[in-house]
């Protein structure tokens, strides 16, 4: 009773809030007093990418830009039902090289999710993002149109796990419709894990300037078990509010061959508020509706709140 409490007051101050951001507050003092602080550490991230740049050449090079180096910085907070709140935060540091003509990047984060899957029930394999890659990313266009991303790095874990990732995606257009259709296939080998293997299909369609649909189709197979196929599926559509308030509705199903046949593991309903408090300050309420076959598909809720903070050229 407590817990469902305790989320209602958290949800009802983060609308009261978002509404009253205007007004001058705590969080205003507190984005001015830290002034400082924002532009030196985007002043050492800048500083970095320019001594890694001019690590792969004996000369240097005046009036280079840096400046879209940036960090971010990710605090969470989640609960499923009938559970504790778990606390997380995820980090990224990506740097910036022109020298290398920006094909490549050095990035800094914590453990690489599937960015396509952001389920807000926590598991406890995962309720802990403590692990931290660091990898060199490079990136090319080919002359068929084809997004070429490769990714060489260490993650760093209770063992050493070195890794690569290899990414090609390719984007249609059909001139004759506002369908966009995206293609991408990614392989990635590492000492833990063995070869991974994400495919994933997706279609988007522009409805008008704040809306625009979404169809998205994964399949995710990893070579070293015998069993862990999955396949997953999600509709969404996004709506843009204002230019500070954003709102993605979501409807997925997660099939899978782990621990059983081929079966529906998992569907849900899931709502992401975003409010950009600052350019590089932003809150976010993901309240999530889902069944699972663990719990015989009984309606079960989750929910999240971030607050992320990007340290880049607009924080300051």
């Amino acid at each position: 009773m407590k817990k469902k409490i305790l989320l209602s007051i958290l949800t009802a101050s983060t609308l009261s809030y978002a509404n009253q951001i205007d007004n001058k507050t705590f969080l205003d003092d507190f984005i001015e007093n830290t002034n400082d602080f924002r532009e030196t550490i985007h002043s050492s991230i800048i500083n970095t990418s320019i001594k890694v740049d001019n690590y792969f050449f004996e000369d240097t090079v005046d009036n280079l830009d840096y400046h879209n180096a940036y960090g971010l910085l990710e605090f969470s907070a989640s609960q499923n039902q009938h559970e504790s709140i778990v606390l997380d935060q995820r980090v990224k540091i990506k740097l910036k090289l022109p020298r290398l003509k920006e094909a490549i990047h050095l990035e800094i984060e914590t453990d690489e999710q599937r960015d396509t899957i952001d389920n807000v029930e926590n598991k406890t394999s995962n309720s802990k993002n403590d692990d931290v890659s660091l990898a060199l990313g490079y990136y090319k266009t080919l002359r068929n149109k084809i997004n070429l991303k490769t990714k060489v790095g260490l993650k760093i874990k209770s063992k050493l796990d070195p890794f690569i990732k290899i990414e090609a995606k390719r984007t249609f257009e059909n001139p004759n419709s506002n369908y966009i259709y995206t293609l991408s296939q990614a392989f990635k080998y590492s000492n833990l894990n063995d070869l991974e293997s994400t495919s994933y299909f997706k279609i988007d369609r522009p409805l008008n300037e704040t809306l625009s649909a979404h169809n998205f189709y994964q399949h995710y197979l990893q070579s070293q078990k015998k069993n862990d196929s999955e396949f997953y599926s999600s509709i969404y559509l996004d709506q843009k509010l204002t230019n500070k308030d954003y709102i993605r509705y979501t409807a997925n199903t997660n099939i899978n061959n782990i621990d059983s046949d081929m079966k529906v593991k998992r569907y849900a309903l899931k709502l992401k508020y975003r409010h950009f408090i600052k350019k590089w300050l932003y809150l976010d309420t993901v309240p999530e509706n889902y069944y699972s076959r663990e719990q015989d598909f009984k309606p079960r809720y989750a929910i999240r709140f971030n607050l992320g903070m990007y340290f880049n050229k607009d924080s300051y």
